[in-house]
């Protein structure tokens, strides 16, 4: 699937075009996609893990393609949705996760959809991994 975009304005614009590279799938148990490449920025739709997620390929005239932003984002397409999403929170391949193993013991909590945004904001704003502090 190819996206060409043309911009809108005065003066001559390079054209964009958008490749999917490959489907990847949500590692945590909720996620968010976001407007822009920052976890502070506004959020499209809250994911559940083991969604399929394609990576798109940027690509504007005279310059290299583009996949990964900042070094820890990427551009994806989720439905209706284009947007940006960690790459540590995408895997190749399918994972295991808690609300597909355990199902009965997920649905007895009932979440409802605000309950879903703010689990998904919580694991956009929890940093995981070693300490920088000496």
């Amino acid at each position: 699937m190819t996206f060409v975009l043309f911009g809108r304005g005065q003066g001559a614009q390079a054209a964009e075009t958008k490749s999917v590279i490959g489907v990847f799938y949500l590692k945590p148990m909720f996620a968010h996609l976001h407007q822009n490449a920052s976890r502070y920025s506004s959020s499209l739709t809250t994911l559940a893990c083991g969604h399929a997620i394609k990576v798109l390929q940027s690509t504007k005239e005279n310059t290299p393609p583009e996949v990964v932003f900042n070094g820890s984002w990427n551009l994806v397409s989720v439905g209706p949705y284009e947007g940006y999403i960690r790459s540590e929170f995408l895997s190749p391949t399918k994972v295991e996760c808690f609300q597909d193993k355990y199902t009965k013991f997920f649905d007895i909590f009932e979440l409802d959809l605000a309950e879903l945004y703010y689990w998904g904001r919580l694991y956009d704003l929890y940093s995981q991994g070693k300490s920088k502090v000496r």
